[in-house]
């Protein structure tokens, strides 16, 4: 089994995210083949919308930069995980430059329609459908449920829904404040049996989703330890 992270954090290994990427991927047999490729050290230039990709040179982009490693890099993992965390309520700005310079993985749109008559994209290569994408993102905030509607639904629209498997962990700040190991050990010990039950059978049980969605602290709780971590660093 391959499997590959794309970290879209620009603190690379330091990412708050990563803790839980690591700790989903401890959960993973010993001989899983990892590879990790921090964006922020790779040049990925932005899309220039020339759709060179569906004409001149269809299933290739025509802007030469660490784009083209990266590709081969997806179609050669079964598992791809996107780790990083909520910017301004969506991804930061090297995992959407990655994500647009994508748009060679599909065909061009004919005006393809599903059944309930929303619009999409069908994949140039089959062989896609048969790989596993994983979600997995922080927050700084107590809650997920008003900060990543706007992100989940463009990967509702590029993926389909029900067509990825999402990590949303609330108070990221915890992962690098002094005070709640307890809680932050228990809830990592979750989210490694959230790994292994998805390298077994490609999906998280409803038990342990439900355990790894709720906040590690209260929000009262949450509150004063970030307030006296910033209180520290400033």
């Amino acid at each position: 089994m391959k499997l590959l992270i794309l970290n879209g954090s620009p603190k690379s290994g330091r990412s708050n995210t990563m803790n839980i990427t690591r700790a989903f991927i401890d959960g993973f047999p010993k001989d899983t083949e990892v590879e990790q490729i921090d964006l922020y050290k790779k040049e990925i230039r932005p899309c220039l919308g020339c759709f060179s990709c569906w004409s001149k040179t269809p299933g290739d982009c025509v802007i030469k930069d660490d784009r083209q490693k990266i590709y081969e890099k997806i179609k050669a993992s079964d598992i791809i995980i996107e780790s990083f965390p909520l910017y301004f309520f969506g991804m930061p700005s090297v995992m959407k430059c990655l994500t647009d310079r994508c748009l060679p993985f599909m065909l061009p749109y004919m005006g393809n329609q599903t059944g309930d008559g929303s619009s999409f994209h069908e994949l140039r290569d089959e062989n896609m459908h048969n790989k596993k994408l994983v979600l997995i993102s922080t927050c700084g905030y107590v809650e997920t449920k008003s900060m990543y509607p706007a992100l989940l639904k463009q990967y509702d629209l590029i993926c389909g829904e029900n067509c990825y498997t999402s990590i949303i962990c609330p108070e990221g700040e915890l992962f690098i404040a002094e005070k709640a190991k307890r809680q932050r050990e228990s809830y990592l010990r979750d989210v490694k049996e959230a790994g292994k039950e998805f390298s077994e059978k490609n999906c998280i049980s409803e038990k342990t989703m439900s355990k790894i969605s709720i906040p590690i602290l209260s929000p009262k709780g949450f509150e004063a330890i970030t307030l006296a971590h910033w209180k520290q660093d400033i």
